[in-house]
């Protein structure tokens, strides 16, 4: 019996290919992208990696950290800037794709090693993960949405208006202070992010996690932007996965924060649509409900890779 034991846990911990920590740039898919690993020293062999990938278009992985943090106690996580977006190279607009953000993906996974991914997506970042899942469907373990865009354009107005609700007087005065000041007008990467920030202030249920927000642009900020939606304007003027999801075979966690403003029906949508999936919904979340409810956020993650790779509980 303990031999039987001995080798159970043999290939449970061999499983999971050995990642090292590592921040800074690899070459992927014909272009830099700017990854950051954080992995436990000594117990990255028996680490699963999880593989982050961010929202936007044109965000990065800082707005993730330090929240994600803890999920490093049981996983290798694997953060990485979109080509151009965050400390990644910008490419040529005809780089610029949603064919190749998921070959970005691919490669990230063939350099390390990985047999498979399991897939950690936020907001936007919930498309190429999508699309990466159709594409590679046998080298996807399972995969976390967390507050995901709808699947289709079918849910723009109804968020549109949700977020039109929210905006005061005020944030209208604050915005067009923002984009009359020099900096804006020259492009700073700092008033860019106070304009972000500006539209995500109502995206929590309690107004004290707003500050938790952080956000980092690098200097080229506006550059990367106006590089990105040339080149990602096709892929996303009309789009529909939710009959295409229906092929999955993988587990599938969705997390939905109730006071998003991506409606609750988009995420029920995509729970209908497809067949191995669970919803999850935040009640005291908006956009970000590893920021809001973290404990629930954590145990839902963990309870989740436990089912994908058949552990007890």
């Amino acid at each position: 019996m303990r031999l039987l034991i001995t080798a159970f846990l043999f290939i449970y911990i061999n499983s999971f290919s050995q990642i090292e920590s590592f921040e800074g740039y690899k070459s992927i898919n014909g272009t830099k992208l700017y990854l950051k690993i954080i992995a436990q020293p000594f117990k990255a062999a028996k680490s699963e990696p999880l593989l982050i990938v961010h929202g936007g278009p044109g965000l990065n992985h800082t707005y993730f950290l330090p929240h994600l943090k803890k999920l490093s106690k049981r996983y290798s996580l694997i953060f990485y800037d979109q080509r151009a977006s965050g400390r990644s190279a910008i490419p040529s607009p005809d780089s610029i794709s949603l064919k190749f953000f998921v070959d970005d993906i691919e490669a990230i996974r063939t350099s390390l090693g990985l047999e498979k991914l399991l897939i950690f997506s936020h907001s936007w970042g919930a498309i190429p993960a999508v699309q990466y899942a159709l594409d590679y469907p046998d080298r996807v373990k399972g995969i976390i949405f967390c507050n995901p865009v709808a699947l289709s354009k079918e849910f723009d107005t109804m968020t549109e208006e949700a977020q039109m609700k929210k905006i005061t007087g005020r944030d209208s005065t604050n915005r067009s202070i923002i984009i009359g000041s020099p900096d804006f007008k020259a492009g700073k990467a700092d008033a860019y992010r106070r304009l972000m920030l500006l539209s995500f202030q109502h995206s929590f249920v309690s107004d004290s996690n707003f500050p938790k927000l952080k956000l980092e642009l690098q200097d080229k900020f506006k550059e990367a932007s106006a590089t990105l939606y040339t080149g990602l304007t096709k892929d996303l003027t009309n789009f529909n996965y939710y009959t295409s999801v229906q092929r999955f075979k993988f587990p599938v966690l969705i997390l939905h924060g109730r006071g998003d403003a991506l409606p609750l029906q988009a995420s029920e949508k995509m729970l209908e649509s497809i067949p191995n999936s669970r919803l999850a919904i935040f009640r005291n979340s908006g956009h970000f409900v590893f920021i809001e409810e973290p404990k629930r956020f954590y145990q839902e993650v963990v309870s989740f890779s436990r089912m994908v790779n058949g552990e007890r509980k």
